[in-house]
Parts: structure tokens; C-alpha cells; sequence
């Protein structure tokens, strides 16, 4: 962790996502920390809705991390990405935060819901994160709890 990671954040980042989800695959999900899961749920996040937006994320079994996405995303600094994925689950309409809910609402037609999702999209573009970055620094001071 001593590396000085200029320009290489995401990567590192990365390693440390395939290396807790080993860890959990071994051990089981049970098995890790808080702040284990924080980092498999932001890099979900961040993969999903760079790659097919809030729908697609929503919709694949990465939306498991949606409860504690918001206070995850608080929680290393990304304070504009909380905001709006907290637009995009309040875009759900759920009064249960959890995965069976959720993939319930986005197997319903709402013309609505997906025209908030896309907006939700078009701002998480615009902003330019450093989630990458953000997400090392959360990793580098919370070493002692993130064990692979």
C-alpha cells in the first residue's frame, strides 16, 4: 500500500475488488467487513452504470450493494455520486431497499422511472469522477480491515 499510486488507481482498485470477491468465494460473503463490502459495492456501482447506466445496474446482481451504496459513496467522499444514486433509488419508488424488490420494480414497464434513470445517468457522466481515487484512499486507511 506504500505504492505511490499516480495514475494507477484504478487498477489498483481493481486488484483489490478480484481479491475480496476470491476471498468471499473461499469463505462466503459473511466473511467480510464492512469495509470489504463498501469497495465490491462502489466498484459495482461505478462498472455498471459506466457501462449500460442505473437500469442496467438495477437490473444485474450487482443491485445486492444498493442498500448500502449511499453511505458507501459518503463514506470515501464521492458526496455528488451519493446524491445521485440516491435520486436513482428513490426513482424505484421501494419501500423495501433490497435486491428481490428492486429487480421486481425494474421488471415492471415505467416510463417514468426510466426517464429518471437516464437523467440520473447524465449527471453521474457529467460530474467527472475521482471514484478510483477516492476508493485507494479509502482502501490505504482502512488497510487493517480489508484482508485478502
Amino acid at each position: 500500500m506504500a505504492y505511490p499510486a499516480r495514475g494507477q488507481c484504478d487498477a489498483i482498485v481493481r486488484a483489490f475488488e478480484e481479491g475480496i470477491q476470491r476471498k468471499a468465494a473461499r469463505k462466503g460473503a459473511g466473511a467480510l467487513t464492512e469495509e470489504e463490502r463498501i469497495v465490491l459495492g462502489v466498484r459495482s456501482l461505478e462498472r455498471e452504470v459506466n457501462n449500460g447506466g442505473f437500469d442496467q445496474f438495477f437490473r444485474n446482481s450487482s443491485r445486492k450493494f444498493a442498500p448500502i451504496l449511499v453511505d458507501s459513496l459518503v463514506r470515501i467522499g464521492c458526496k455528488r455520486e451519493a446524491e445521485i444514486t440516491r435520486r436513482a433509488i428513490n426513482a424505484l419508488h421501494l419501500s423495501t431497499l433490497d435486491s428481490k424488490p428492486i429487480l421486481l420494480a425494474m421488471s415492471l414497464d415505467d416510463e417514468k422511472r426510466d426517464l429518471e434513470l437516464e437523467e440520473c445517468d447524465q449527471m453521474y457522466y457529467r460530474i467527472q469522477s475521482n471514484m478510483a481515487r477516492r476508493l485507494y484512499s479509502y482502501i490505504r486507511s482502512n488497510k487493517s480491515r480489508i484482508k485478502l
